[in-house]
């Protein structure tokens, strides 16, 4: 790994920078590693996290455009991360991912879900999507639709 890369979340992209920037959450570094090289590839710009305190000092410190969530996080589950990150920035799309049944509660703060498994289309989709409902701001969100 390249601890200098937005990778390791150690560093953002230029503030001049158009990309759009993504947050990866996981505590499996293989996960997070493959979220890199495909959005970087698809020329997004990329942190990562690997835990709930984590994600949400990075979430808190930078112009995050949409977070990739794991539920099954140590100690701070993904549900209760997107709680917090909805009452700091309420309008950042987040997608939950998990290879594991997620509570319908975790599933109410989330804009989408995605199953791990279900290969990268999917999960170019619902950031597409929600990047493109986020940038036209008459589309409500499904948060705000509750």
């Amino acid at each position: 790994m390249n601890s200098g890369a937005s990778y390791n979340g150690n560093s953002s992209p230029s503030h001049g920078d158009s990309r759009k920037l993504i947050l990866s959450v996981d505590d499996n570094l293989g996960v997070l590693y493959s979220h890199y090289k495909l959005l970087s590839a698809c020329g997004y710009a990329v942190l990562s996290a690997t835990d709930g305190i984590q994600a949400l000092q990075i979430f808190g410190s930078n112009l995050v455009d949409l977070v990739l969530l794991d539920f099954a996080l140590e100690g701070m589950d993904g549900g209760l991360v997107a709680e917090a990150m909805r009452e700091h920035k309420p309008n950042i799309p987040i997608i939950m991912i998990s290879g594991v049944e997620v509570p319908e509660r975790c599933l109410a703060v989330v804009n989408s879900y995605v199953r791990k498994g279900e290969g990268p289309e999917q999960l170019l989709k619902s950031i597409r999507q929600l990047l493109t409902a986020s940038a036209q701001p008459h589309l409500v969100s499904r948060q705000a639709a509750s």
